[in-house]
């Protein structure tokens, strides 16, 4: 299994543990990655490495400037861990990831890019964007969108075996 990193917008308040992801986890369990393999072959991270606090009672997303601020660290992360793959989870991630705006996401879910990600790594790394896969989400619930995310699990199973 190829080593991977999963890179969202921020951490969340409370971790249990580094892979303590339940949703995400449900998704990559429907296509045959065990616990085992998740905790062995997977690092997950996000551009900034902290809660950046709530607002209107959801999690806040982390300003520009908190996401520079935090590059450097990222870039180390990306750089000791070596992924083969990386997923994007949301659109925040994507964008910095691909270093373009992104509109829709449902134009990115489903497809496969090779680019240095972030802009620091030297090298083409294979990116397989997600949809954030929170309960407070409602992107991945739109039948349409629904399908995008089939495929992109289906291309993730396909890319990490």
């Amino acid at each position: 299994m190829k080593r991977t990193i999963f890179i969202g917008q921020a951490m969340p308040r409370v971790k249990k543990n580094p892979h303590d992801w339940p949703s995400l986890n449900s998704w990559l369990y429907s296509i045959g990655v065990s616990e085992g393999q998740i905790k062995k072959n997977f690092f997950y991270s996000a551009l900034v490495d902290y809660f950046p606090g709530s607002k209107s009672g959801s999690h806040r997303v982390p300003t520009e400037a908190e996401i520079q601020k935090e590059r450097a660290r990222l870039a180390k992360t990306i750089k000791d861990f070596k992924p083969q793959v990386i997923v994007t989870i949301g659109k925040l991630s994507l964008s910095h990831c691909l270093l373009k705006e992104i509109d829709l996401l449902s134009k990115f879910i489903g497809k496969t890019f090779k680019v240095d990600p972030y802009n620091i790594t030297g090298k083409k790394i294979l990116i397989i964007p997600l949809p954030h896969p929170s309960g407070a989400s409602t992107w991945y619930r739109k039948p349409g969108n629904r399908k995008l995310l089939n495929r992109a699990l289906k291309l993730l199973k396909n890319n990490l075996f």
